[in-house]
């Protein structure tokens, strides 16, 4: 299958159809975007600001049950994106800034799931104040600056239009 077949197969959807049916649904997509946006960032931010050590009265559990908000809002994002490219998967799936943006939710979830998988359960259970491991510190360094790329890149797609 070519580029052109899938930006076509993905324009003829349902939801590309529907996305297009009428002016104000793409405009709604970009408030739950937005509030998507909203609720994973205000989240991760605080998460990740407790695990690197800057919000050392929080525990860190009390932090990680921010979790599921973040979660709720990535799925926002998630259903919205692919809304909008269905909208105009041409526009979007050539936009180098577009591509960019996809790279680094990819890279920003595969390191959540190493987080999740390696240091979750140890991490929840530390009282307020305690010295996490470098490689938890890291991680979130790594998160805080991959999620702020996302918005960056989600940004820049409007300059590559």
């Amino acid at each position: 299958m070519h580029l052109a077949d899938l930006f076509t197969a993905a324009h003829d959807t349902w939801l590309g159809v529907f996305a297009r049916s009428n002016p104000y649904i793409y405009t709604i997509g970009l408030i739950v975007h937005f509030t998507g946006l909203a609720l994973l960032m205000g989240a991760i931010l605080l998460i990740d600001i407790t695990l690197l050590g800057f919000a050392r009265t929080i525990p860190p559990g009390a932090a990680l049950k921010l979790l599921p908000v973040a979660i709720l809002g990535f799925v926002l994002n998630l259903l919205t994106g692919v809304m909008f490219f269905c909208f105009d998967p041409e526009r979007f799936g050539l936009n180098p800034a577009f591509q960019v943006k996809m790279l680094l939710v990819l890279l920003a979830g595969l390191n959540a799931l190493w987080f999740t998988l390696a240091e979750h359960r140890e991490v929840a259970h530390l009282p307020a104040g305690a010295t996490l491991a470098l490689k938890v510190r890291i991680s979130a360094a790594i998160s805080l600056t991959l999620w702020f790329g996302v918005i960056v890149a989600g940004r820049m797609i409007v300059a590559f239009q």
